[in-house]
């Protein structure tokens, strides 16, 4: 399959559009790259005028320095660019003058098989390489990594409230609370397990809908003590129990010891209790 047609369609064209075409013809016209992919929310078809490009390309290990080393090159003939962000050697992350957003991820042919099928759209395919893609994604449950490294982080923050509360930093102790607010987030998406749960601006669609109602009703955040306090400890009521349920899904240890010092630590300095 070649470049989709509502992408390649030259009326009624938007500057998304536009440049996905313009970026398939430069990767086409590197032999090393040898297929791309449209991934995200718009290969999977669910993204929306918001989504930005994210491009899969199969380009061999052994030409990958030489790829990345003419990259720059090869991006600023798709579009005038004000930011890359190169993370690593496998993804590399762009912005244009027009603010269009676009990624290229990079991959060996050879490894295509631990990629799924799922929500790839071909652009251009010169070996027929997505024969070597692997089936369908399938959720595999909440990862048991993840969910350990979330809950003791979350416990590692709390912990340090009366430290800021103690310091008036109330400045200091929003941003922790914005943080732990994120945290939980994090372990709503890991709930959910999603193959690819898209990006982190996308939760709508994600989240079921009394997830989303919780988040929407935690407290604002002020640099305020009585915020501070208030946040913190609203988030702690539903990060802890729903932590609790995924440890126990995924087979992670429960960090038991650390929790109950984390509780005699906000009595003894705060005087506060943690309901969950």
């Amino acid at each position: 399959m070649e470049v989709p047609e509502a992408a390649a369609t030259a009326e009624g064209q938007t500057d998304r559009d536009a440049l996905l075409v313009r970026l398939t013809a430069a990767l086409r016209a590197d032999e090393r790259i040898r297929a791309a992919w449209l991934t995200g929310s718009l290969g999977r078809g669910a993204g929306d005028r918001y989504s930005d490009l994210d491009v899969l390309v199969a380009v061999a290990d052994a030409d990958r320095p030489g790829l990345l080393d003419d990259w720059s090159g090869l991006a600023d003939s798709v579009a005038p660019i004000v930011h890359t962000q190169r993370l690593g050697t496998a993804v590399v992350n762009h912005i244009t003058d027009g603010w269009l957003r676009f990624d290229a991820s990079f991959v060996d042919p050879g490894d295509l098989s631990e990629r799924s099928a799922d929500g790839l759209l071909p652009l251009f395919d010169r070996d027929d390489l997505a024969t070597r893609l692997g089936g369908p994604a399938s959720s595999a449950g909440p990862s048991a990594a993840t969910v350990g490294r979330l809950t003791r982080e979350f416990l590692r923050i709390l912990g340090l409230l009366p430290v800021v509360l103690g310091r008036d930093e109330y400045v200091v102790g929003a941003s922790g609370a914005g943080l732990a607010r994120t945290l939980l987030i994090q372990l709503m998406v890991e709930e959910v397990a999603a193959p690819d749960p898209g990006g982190a601006l996308h939760l709508r669609g994600l989240l079921p809908p009394d997830r989303l109602a919780q988040l929407a009703a935690l407290p604002p955040i002020a640099a305020t003590r009585e915020s501070v306090l208030a946040v913190h400890l609203a988030v702690a009521d539903l990060f802890l129990p729903l932590a609790r349920t995924l440890a126990d899904r995924s087979g992670t240890p429960w960090p038991a010891e650390m929790l109950a010092a984390l509780r005699e630590h906000l009595d003894r300095e705060l005087g506060v209790a943690l309901s969950a």
